[in-house]
């Protein structure tokens, strides 16, 4: 939920917001979570698998089909129902603190290597493997958007999560160097998506939500099924039909999940701000309080 958040930023009603994060996880996350996962302790054992592993045979060992593929697909789903934000054009809203974007990056750089590796649950399960191919796909894919985004820092910091995001669900099949292929077309396909997304396409998902977990996330459930198999290094045990069909039904899940949830709101409840209270923003209209001085701070 916190995901799908990025991309409505700046105009969304804030108790309609509440009230869709609520039922959004209950009926469109907890089922797709359920069908992969489903976790239950036999014998004191934790045995993994809802109907998607065991009938289908998908693979997906820290959450990016069900995590990365939902939140992202819903938040597209979400920026195309409520709209774009009054007078939205190209370079709107340019980021205006870079230390800032930094700092929040770097906390996920470093918090993503406790998601990846212990989503093996257990501490005898814990791989390094899993260690190696988050850092591998990383540099993957900060070395594919400093590139392709011309050393622009927004691509720069996001490069590396988007890498993180293609490697979660064969984090523990791929070889180091088949880590650092997924990453690195991650980090290229988010700099292309993101520029179509908000320049051409004029879709107003302020974080880029949908580039990146959504688009990332739907190649990093496909790679796993290709270089997750032993004839490209990996560890095998995976199919590459399954995971194209994962990949697709958690899309069409969320895409459908998410745009009649919202939908309902907005039919209701209202999701947008009026165009005075999004001009003064949301900090002052919803929580009564600036975000930042009224003057420049002098020293």
């Amino acid at each position: 939920v916190a995901l799908i958040s990025g991309a409505i930023a700046d105009r969304a009603k804030f108790g309609s917001w509440m009230i869709f994060a609520g039922l959004w996880a209950t009926l469109v996350y907890f089922p797709a979570a359920g069908w992969v996962f489903n976790f239950k302790v036999q014998n004191g054992v934790i045995a993994e698998g809802g109907w998607l592993v065991k009938d289908v045979g998908v693979l997906d060992f820290a959450g990016g089909t069900v995590v990365e593929i939902a939140s992202g697909a819903s938040a597209l789903a979400l920026a195309l129902v409520l709209g774009k934000r009054f007078g939205f054009r190209k370079g709107m809203h340019a980021p205006h603190n870079v230390p800032l974007t930094l700092i929040g990056a770097g906390i996920l750089w470093f918090g993503w290597f406790g998601f990846n590796v212990m989503s093996a649950q257990t501490l005898d399960k814990i791989s390094g493997l899993v260690a190696v191919n988050s850092l591998m796909a990383m540099v993957g894919g900060t070395l594919a958007a400093l590139v392709l985004g011309k050393n622009d820092p927004g691509f720069v910091h996001n490069g590396p999560l988007a890498g993180l995001v293609a490697v979660c669900a064969g984090s523990d099949l791929m070889h180091p160097f088949g880590a650092l292929a997924v990453g690195a077309v991650a980090g290229a396909l988010f700099v292309v998506m993101f520029t179509l997304t908000q320049n051409k396409w004029k879709i107003d998902d302020v974080l880029g939500v949908w580039p990146l977990h959504g688009i990332c996330g739907a190649w990093g459930g496909i790679a796993a099924g290709i270089f997750g198999l032993q004839s490209f290094g990996g560890l095998g045990g995976v199919s590459f039909g399954a995971q194209v069909i994962g990949t697709f039904l958690g899309i069409a899940w969320a895409l459908i999940g998410g745009t009649v949830v919202y939908g309902v709101l907005k039919m209701t409840l209202g999701l947008k701000m009026s165009q005075e209270e999004e001009y003064e923003g949301a900090d002052l209209t919803v929580h009564k309080i600036s975000a930042t001085p009224d003057r420049e701070v002098s020293w």
